[in-house]
């Protein structure tokens, strides 16, 4: 007859031992009413007019990472259905298949995305007529 384990030792209490605990629980979260809803409009306002590249770098942080998380996210589910719907014998050609044609795809984006970095980067300096940049 096997011996049964010991049981599981008490989860830990959710709140830390020197704190004190809540003096009133939290409400459930509900929807903004429109003073809420105008004074963050307000707060957005000023944090823009006070500094006017935070939204430029905002966006972009979110519109690039957001879009490459998208993608690895898409090819990591199609592998996974792949891996197992489709029979074993047909992976080694679907596989092959698709780095015939990503590896070129991938570079050519890559290339695309570094030249239209590097015209974004170039609109800094000042540029003359005869094709030199100069910076200043």
């Amino acid at each position: 007859m096997p011996a049964t384990p010991p049981p599981l030792p008490p989860p830990p209490p959710s709140e830390p031992a020197g704190a004190a605990p809540d003096p009133e629980p939290r409400p459930f979260a509900s929807p903004l009413n429109r003073d809420e809803e105008r004074s963050l409009a307000d707060l957005e306002g000023e944090l823009r007019r006070s500094d006017p590249d935070l939204e430029s770098e905002m966006t972009s942080l979110t519109r690039d990472d957001r879009f490459s998380l998208d993608r690895v996210l898409q090819a990591v589910a199609i592998a996974v259905i792949v891996l197992v719907l489709v029979p074993t014998d047909w992976i080694a050609g679907i596989l092959s298949f698709g780095l015939l044609l990503g590896i070129p795809f991938a570079m050519a984006m890559i290339a695309a995305r570094a030249k239209r970095e590097s015209a974004q980067g170039d609109g800094d300096g000042e540029h003359r007529h005869d094709g030199d940049d100069r910076r200043s």
